[in-house]
């Protein structure tokens, strides 16, 4: 899903104070933004209630602090030596993953493009800070490579305190 926080139509009933059902028509009316999963399943797209604005994307990211870096080749290996010490086999793995552009790849050399790699370093700098060190389990990135944003950051909250 695009970077907007979703409610099912029961929780947006919930906390709109108003029955399904109303909240239903409004709905087939045109009154309320949905969004619609390819599973068929539509979700409510919530409103910001004044909170920050949308979180930057890796496009925005890269332009505004790395986009001097584009086209640059770097290897895993000076990456890590570069980017705080990140090891090696993740920039190896962002790049399978498609965070990272690969621009070549012969036997056991890859190089990487440097602008990918300092955005994937500096999310992981902001993830890790954020997450006080501990990053098992935590997404840094979503299905498009943009940052992660949790989208029930209370329960997130919950469950990592138990």
């Amino acid at each position: 899903m695009p970077n907007s926080t979703y409610l099912s139509v029961e929780e947006a009933a919930r906390k709109y104070a108003v029955e399904e059902k109303v909240l239903t028509q409004l709905i087939a009316a045109g009154m309320i933004e949905t969004h619609e999963t390819p599973t068929g399943d539509v979700f409510v797209v919530a409103e910001k209630n004044g909170k920050s604005p949308e979180p930057p994307t890796k496009k925005e990211i890269i332009s505004e602090n790395f986009a001097h870096l584009r086209g640059h080749i770097i290897t895993p290996y000076r990456a890590q030596k570069k980017y705080s010490g990140i090891h090696r086999n993740n920039f190896i793995n962002w790049a399978r993953s498609g965070y990272i552009e690969i621009l070549k790849e012969k036997d056991r050399l890859i190089e990487l493009d440097e602008a990918d790699v300092a955005y994937c370093a500096y999310v992981y700098g902001l993830k890790k800070s954020e997450y006080d060190g501990k990053l098992g389990g935590v997404r840094l990135f979503d299905e498009d490579g943009n940052p992660y944003q949790v989208k029930y950051p209370d329960l997130s909250v919950k469950r990592r305190r138990e």
